[in-house]
Order: C-alpha cells, then sequence, then structure tokens
C-alpha cells in the first residue's frame, strides 16, 4: 500500500473519531427512549445500533440468559460478519491471489528496485493482469470503520443501561468511562485493586494479541524493500493505537472488537478450507506461458551386454559375412 493509501485512511479514522462525538453526551442518555436523536449520524447509525443492542439485551434478558448484555453485543457481532461475509470472502480471495503472486512480485523487486516509479507500474500491471485488486483487503474494514465507532456512540448513550451488568471477568461492561480517560488505570493500582485492573486489561491485550496474528499469519506476505517496512511499521502502529484506544472505552466495545477479531479468524479458516480451489501441482514450460502436468514414470535406460571375448568373436564373424 502506497503512502497516499495510508494517509487516505489515516484521514477516514480521524474523521470517524471526529463524528463519533457529534451530540452524544459523554456521561450518556438517562432516558434514552424518549430522547430523540440529533444529525444525521445519530439518526441513521448511533440511534438504530443502540436500538438493535437494547431489543437483543431484553430478548435474552426475557429467555432468562445470564450476562444478557455481553451476549447481546456478541450476537450483534455475528450478525455483521453474517451481513459482510460477501465482502470478506472477496477480501480472502483477493488476499489468497496476492499470495500466489508473490514470487513474480518478488522478481519486479529484484528487476526494478531502485527504480521505483518503474516498479510500482509494473506491480500495478501485474495486478491487472491477474485481476487482483490489492486495496480489495481494505473495503471490509473502512465499511466497519463506522460501524465500530458508530458502536462505540452507542455504547457510550446507553452507557447509564449499562452500569453494572457484567459478563464473565468483567464487573461492568460501560466501564471505564469515556470522561476518565487513562486514569482508571493508576487509580484502581493505588487503590490495590488489582483484580478488578487485570479483569479490564485481558480484553484489550487479547485484540493487541489477535490483531497482531492475523497481520502476520492472515495476510499476504510483502515483497523486500522499503514499502514492505513501512508496510509492516504502519500496521504495528495502528495495532498499538488501537490498544491504546481500548483502553479508553468502555468493555463493550472492546468486547465486540475482540469478538469480530476471532470471528474473522474462524471465517478466514472457513473460507480457506472449504471456499477457495486448490490448484493441482503443475510445471510452467520454461520459456513460454503453458503449463503442462507430469504424470508419467521414468523409463530405465537400455543396458548394453557385458564385451566378453564370445561377443567380441561373434561381432568379428558379422563383419566377416
Amino acid at each position: 500500500m502506497k503512502r497516499r493509501h495510508w494517509i487516505i485512511l489515516a484521514v477516514l479514522v480521524l474523521a470517524a473519531l471526529t463524528l463519533t462525538g457529534c451530540g452524544v453526551p459523554r456521561t450518556g442518555i438517562e432516558d434514552f427512549a424518549n430522547t430523540p436523536p440529533e444529525g444525521p449520524w445519530q439518526t441513521f447509525v448511533v440511534w438504530p445500533l443502540a436500538n438493535i443492542l437494547i431489543w437483543l439485551d431484553h430478548l435474552l434478558e426475557g429467555l432468562g440468559v445470564v450476562y444478557s448484555w455481553g451476549w447481546a453485543i456478541i450476537l450483534f457481532t455475528l450478525g455483521i460478519k453474517v451481513i459482510t461475509f460477501p465482502l470478506n470472502l472477496s477480501q480472502i480471495r483477493g488476499m489468497q491471489a496476492q499470495k500466489d503472486l508473490q514470487p513474480k512480485l518478488a522478481e519486479l523487486q529484484k528487476k526494478y528496485g531502485k527504480d521505483r516509479e518503474k516498479l510500482a507500474q509494473e506491480q500495478m500491471k501485474l495486478y491487472k493482469e491477474a485481476g487482483v485488486n490489492p486495496l480489495s483487503g481494505c473495503l471490509p474494514l473502512l465499511i466497519q470503520m463506522p460501524i465500530l465507532f458508530g458502536l462505540y456512540s452507542a455504547l457510550v448513550a446507553v452507557g447509564p443501561m449499562l452500569e453494572n451488568a457484567g459478563f464473565f471477568w468483567i464487573p461492568d461492561l460501560s466501564y471505564p468511562k469515556f470522561t476518565d480517560g487513562l486514569n482508571w488505570i493508576p487509580q484502581l493500582w493505588q487503590a490495590g485493586d488489582y483484580v478488578t485492573l487485570i479483569s479490564y486489561l485481558i480484553l484489550p491485550v487479547l485484540l493487541v494479541v489477535t490483531q497482531i496474528f492475523m497481520q502476520k499469519y492472515m495476510t499476504p506476505p510483502q515483497p523486500g524493500g522499503d514499502q514492505a517496512k513501512m508496510t509492516q511499521n504502519m500496521s504495528m502502529i495502528m495495532t498499538l493505537f488501537f490498544g491504546w484506544f481500548t483502553l479508553q472505552v468502555p468493555a463493550g466495545l472492546t468486547l465486540y472488537w475482540v469478538t469480530s477479531n476471532l470471528l474473522q479468524m474462524g471465517q478466514q479458516w472457513a473460507v480457506t478450507r472449504f471456499f477457495l480451489k486448490k490448484e493441482t501441482p503443475a510445471v510452467a514450460t520454461a520459456g513460454t506461458g503453458a503449463v503442462t502436468t507430469i504424470d508419467a514414470k521414468p523409463v530405465p535406460a537400455k543396458q548394453s551386454k557385458p564385451n566378453t571375448p564370445a561377443t567380441s568373436q561373434k561381432r568379428a564373424k558379422a563383419k566377416g559375412k
């Protein structure tokens, strides 16, 4: 990914962060059901997401499910994954196609490594001939970004309803508060409440671990050079940024994010195993683009008869005739 693409992605993230706080009180809304939304962001994103979460919570609570709010967030995440499955399928196929192109990309890197402009042109030409979009992996991310920050706004808005809503080891899904920033960490440390501190640190750590795992094992390797190093560095910076961000938002949002990563990993495993066609082993014919499969047994060479005195006499008589 080129530098301008990272700049565009960063601008979109900043825009989403800016939109996140549009009109949503940081302390939450006490009477959410009777409070109308303000502006298009709340009308079309925040309020619908909040109402879906409330409906799922009421449904699960009516069924007697324990930790209804936590399971509501997980079911919501599963629903998002089902809806975006076609996009994720296209993304995984594109990533697999990029993996298949890595040998040719490495050859281009060796050939045009010093001429970056020519290298970029040849790489785009190769992508075009192979029918691969190198930016296809960004599309699901860009689509889910508004959902992620919209859910954050929704959790802030319904914060009073989430208070004391625990989920297994998490005492309160509405904690830490947006207004606290990172102050809750030294506060719990100084109070000696290490159990609660660790409880709220588990999800951010899981988020960083799953992000690193996805980057290392589930993304196509990049050809060597400055561009690959820059891409790796930017990916690690974004991962650490997201980890730092989750330390300042309600645990319910981090639960959504971690669940989304785990579902993405399971989804990619299933797609790779059941949806992608496995190519038959083939050997490329040298100098042509043709591919021929080889399935033949070696033919043993004819062994010459030993040169004994008897055979020498027979050969001499044959020549005399």
